[in-house]
């Protein structure tokens, strides 16, 4: 069953993060929204205007408005992720989107162009590690989509694997690992590894440098006993609302 907008009323949740050791400017909760566009720049021009709208502009909301790429699994085009610092911020953005009439005209509008909506959840940084640059210079993340069956054992392998790879001159500007809490997460998703970069060239790169790799080449069947692999994609950022 297709999804409009009408159902886009912001059906978040909230989990609280395990983990306290995230860099400061990291966001506590993130809702992701991945939607299927049949006329892209309309559907920006609507969501740019809702972001610039006077009721939302004040609260300097942190949001990501981007493109996909190589998904290969679903009919998602472009994606928006709003991340929270705290339950009082979240709570903000759901009231102003479910109530004002800067949020009906927007869901109006992505209802007329036919905008479906493929994927909905809320997510929660597990791990985040800035190496190089800021949040503004990102324009560009990976994502590997995963069912981690025993994130105990599957973490710190993670961790130490991605470790290994910041000595290397294509490493990502940042990386980490998202835990799924809440949506329509598809095929038993658990949890999100992404990797960010100033371009798609450096994306490539890295890329290429990883499974080129030793450290590559053991980490993959040892995480394979602890997690299956679901899907993989870039995101390609429009533009960034208030970042960090």
């Amino acid at each position: 069953m297709k999804k409009t907008f009408l159902t886009f009323a912001l059906i978040f949740g909230f989990q609280l993060s395990a983990n306290n050791h995230l860099p400061a400017n990291y966001s506590m909760y993130q809702a992701n929204f991945l939607f299927n566009c049949p006329v892209p720049e309309k559907c920006f021009a609507a969501f740019d205007k809702y972001m610039n709208s006077p009721e939302v502009a004040k609260e300097k909301f942190e949001v990501d408005f981007f493109a996909i790429q190589q998904n290969g699994w679903d009919d998602s085009t472009h994606g928006v992720s709003w991340y929270y610092k705290d339950a009082d911020q979240y709570a903000k953005a759901g009231q102003i989107f479910s109530t004002s009439k800067a949020g009906r005209e927007f869901r109006k509008t992505m209802n007329d162009i036919g905008v479906e909506i493929i994927s909905d959840t809320l997510t929660v940084h597990s791990v985040g590690v800035t190496l190089k640059g800021n949040t503004v210079d990102n324009g560009v993340s990976l994502r590997w989509s995963l069912e981690v069956t025993d994130p105990v054992k599957f973490v710190p392998l993670w961790r130490n694997f991605s470790k290994s790879l910041e000595k290397y001159d294509w490493s990502s500007n940042a990386y980490g690992l998202q835990s799924h809490y809440l949506g329509n997460n598809g095929n038993g998703i658990t949890h999100e590894i992404w990797a960010a970069f100033n371009t798609p060239q450096d994306a490539l790169a890295f890329l290429s440098g990883m499974n080129a790799s030793k450290e590559f080449a053991a980490y993959a069947p040892e995480s394979r006993k602890y997690s299956q692999f679901k899907r993989s994609y870039m995101e390609v950022s429009l533009k960034m609302y208030n970042p960090d």
